[in-house]
Parts: structure tokens; sequence; C-alpha cells
């Protein structure tokens, strides 16, 4: 959607798709179009980033272990609540609710987790760095799976004490997590906290790297769940390959290539839906309603704070990577007014599956999204606490009702189906 932050590196390439718009043969499209398009197709040529800071990434036991972890309801206060409850399969690990609700109700809606292993900033305000400082949030947040941090590490090596011994070589840390009868946590009130602060600095240290072990793990199977070619890729890839009008009409139809050419071209969606992914991964204030007029959710600002006071992120002590290597944290963004009320890009992989939409589920379909994307409203802070002009990242669309229907067909050929016969989707 039109931006003015958002970059203008693709216009050269985005006006070779818009100037097709009014050909006389839609699914015309010459070599330069094709090249662009190939860089939004999924392909075997994608890989798998890099993860220096962590080392069990790519191990298979890891992956293994963490998918039972996923799926494990024990690993909850109530034990009735597993990662899975706000992550459905089914629903392409999305749970249908403008909100997750878990323990409590939670503060925002839950994203969807295939192909997030790509984006370098995790949850809506980046707060984590990686899937794995992402997945211990959960775990302690009340709202969701509610354990203090003392008790689910001592869960983790006491309930999978083999598969744990197997890929960590920090007995050291188990013997003295399991001497520990307490529960203790930094991020509960109370006693929990009380706890924590009474616990020596080696006993913190060991609960700390067996919980940041959590979430590698954790990690580790999620960057299992890769997603299989939409019929985009497949239209992408016919073109590739100059195939018959009749095999790319039989793959998207009029009303969707059109809406293509507008993602493309004149609704310039792809200044920050770009990518296999279709995201850039960045932090934009769109503008989106607040749900709730007593609460104002400030976003990156917010999320960048978290950051910064975090125990886990990749410079932390817990992480295997080296300082050189944490590249997003060392250069990382973190004042200007453009990080108020900015949220992170979504990957519009499956997005007609995985209503409602936004941040806190503000938007029950991609009608109420187009829409406010064609005539959006600034967004409204409280100056006396932020009194620099919000920074504001979209301009209306102008689009008719008839491209509005068409864009919105277009999105439909994002869908990947859910691959029933992957042992990563399904229950273990």
């Amino acid at each position: 959607m039109i931006t003015k932050q958002c970059g203008n590196l693709l216009f050269a390439l985005v006006l070779l798709i818009s100037r097709a718009h009014g050909a006389s043969d839609p699914y015309l499209f010459t070599d330069a179009d094709i090249s662009f398009l190939s860089g939004f197709m999924l392909s075997d040529a994608y890989r798998l980033p890099d993860t220096p800071d962590n080392k069990v990434a790519d191990d298979e036991r890891a992956a293994q272990l963490g998918h039972q972890l996923f799926f494990d309801r024990q690993l909850s206060a109530n034990g009735e609540v597993s990662c899975a409850t706000c992550h459905q399969p089914k629903l392409h690990f999305t749970d249908g609710l403008a909100k997750s609700v878990a323990l409590g109700t939670t503060r925002r809606n839950a994203p969807s987790i295939p192909g997030a292993l790509y984006s370098p900033w995790q949850f809506w305000d980046g707060r984590a760095d990686s899937l794995w400082v992402q997945a211990l949030g959960p775990l302690e947040d009340l709202h969701e799976q509610g354990l203090d941090r003392t008790s689910a590490a001592r869960y983790f090596i006491s309930t999978y004490s083999s598969e744990y011994q197997t890929l960590f070589n920090n007995a050291g840390a188990v013997d003295v997590v399991r001497r520990l009868t307490i529960p203790a946590s930094p991020l509960h009130p109370g006693a929990h906290a009380d706890n924590w602060q009474s616990l020596s600095d080696a006993e913190r240290t060991a609960v700390n790297q067996i919980f940041a072990n959590l979430g590698k793990v954790i990690m580790a199977y999620e960057r299992r769940l890769t997603l299989p070619p939409a019929r985009f890729d497949r239209f992408v890839e016919a073109l590739r390959k100059q195939a018959e009008p009749s095999q790319l009409q039989a793959l998207m139809t009029i009303q969707e290539v059109a809406g293509m050419r507008l993602f493309m071209g004149k609704a310039n969606c792809a200044s920050c839906h770009n990518g296999p992914m279709f995201s850039n991964f960045e932090f934009h204030n769109i503008g989106a309603p607040e749900p709730d007029q007593n609460y104002v959710d400030l976003g990156r600002y917010e999320g960048v704070i978290t950051l910064q006071n975090s125990e886990f992120t990749c410079l932390s002590p817990y992480s295997d990577a080296a300082t050189e290597q944490c590249e997003e944290m060392r250069f990382l963004k973190q004042q200007g007014p453009e990080l108020v009320g900015a949220f992170k890009t979504p990957s519009l992989r499956n997005v007609t599956r995985t209503a409602p939409y936004m941040q806190s589920g503000q938007f029950s379909s991609l009608q109420e999204i187009v829409s406010h994307y064609n005539k959006p409203v600034p967004p409204f802070y409280d100056r006396r606490q932020h009194p620099s002009r919000p920074h504001f990242d979209i301009l209306p669309l102008n689009l008719t009702e008839q491209e509005q229907q068409q864009l919105i067909a277009f999105l439909d050929t994002l869908t990947s189906p859910i691959p029933q016969d992957s042992p990563w989707w399904n229950t273990p």
C-alpha cells in the first residue's frame, strides 16, 4: 500500500508491472516483469537464514524435542495451555481470535508462524530478536502459559532429561536447577519476584541458561514449518517456463491477475509487502484504530525499550553468537517519532485464512483493511506524553470498488495448502 517511508527502491520495477495494466492481453508479461515477480515467489533457492545465536537450530533432534514442547500442555501453570493453543496448525498456526485467549486474554493478535524464521524481529512490536527469544515470552506471561521461570526450566530438564542431555553440555546448570524447589520469576509480581531476587547469581544464571535452551529447541521446530507453493508461485513459475495462455488462466483468473498488477503497481503494496514472504519485516504506523480507547498501543516504541532491557537477545550471555554476528541488535534504531505506534509489516502468505487482522485484530475482513488503506485516518496519541507529531506511513490509495475487489482476489492466490502429510504440521 502507498507509503511515504517504506522506500522507493522498487519503483522503477513496479512501473513495468503497472504499465501492462491496460494491455489487451492480461496474461502478457515482459521479461522484466517476470524477473520482478520472481522475487516474490517461494522456491528451493530461498534458503533458511543463518542462526549463529542458536547452535541447535538445524539439529533434527532439537526440532523433534521442540515439536513435543510446542504441543505440551503441561508447560503451563494450569496444565491446559500449550503454544498450539494460540497457534493451531489447522488455522495456519493462528487461532482465529482478535486477541488470543490462554490463561487470560492477551494484548495482541496471534501471528502465523510458518515463514516467521525469515524475520529478524518477532512479535508485532519486535520486542524479541529471534524465534528462540520469542518462544520464552508466552511461557512466563501470566495471560498465556503463566509458568514461573524456575518451574519451566525444571520441567524441561526433568520431563525431557535424556533428550536435553544429548543436545546440551551444561550438567552443572542442570544440577543447580534440580535443587531449586521454589517458584521464581523476575517477570511475575509478588512472591515469585521476591524468590527470584533471593537466588544467587549462579542459580539465576543456571535457570536462565536452561530456559534459553527451551526456547532454542522450540525455534528448531518452528524452522521446520515451511510453506508449500501457492497458486501465485505456480503462476510465476509457469511464466518463467513460457507456459501457454490456457495454463496461466488455469492458475490465476483475469480478476486475480488484475489484482496482482494493482498490488505491484498503482496500490504500491509491494513497497512494504515484498520478497517471498510478502513482508519487509520493518515497522510502520498505518493508523489502525485502537480497539480500546483507554489504552494506546505504542508498538515499536515500547518494543525497543523491552529489547534494550531484555536478558535474552543475540547479544546476551545465553546466545551462541559472537558480538559481531548480532548486526540487528548492534545497529538497532533506538528512537524517533516513526517508532511510535509502528508495528511489523505482516506476511501476506495465507492472509485470506488468518483473519482477524492487525496487531489487535481490529479488522475482521480483508475488505475492512483495504477500505482503511483506501481512506486512512491518522492515529491519535496523547501529545502530553508524545509531544512530537506522530509519524504516519500511508497515503490514500484511491482505488475504485472494482479495483479493491481485484486486489482482494489476488491475495487469495497467496494461500498455500496445509501440508497434511508433514509430521511437523501435526501433533507429535
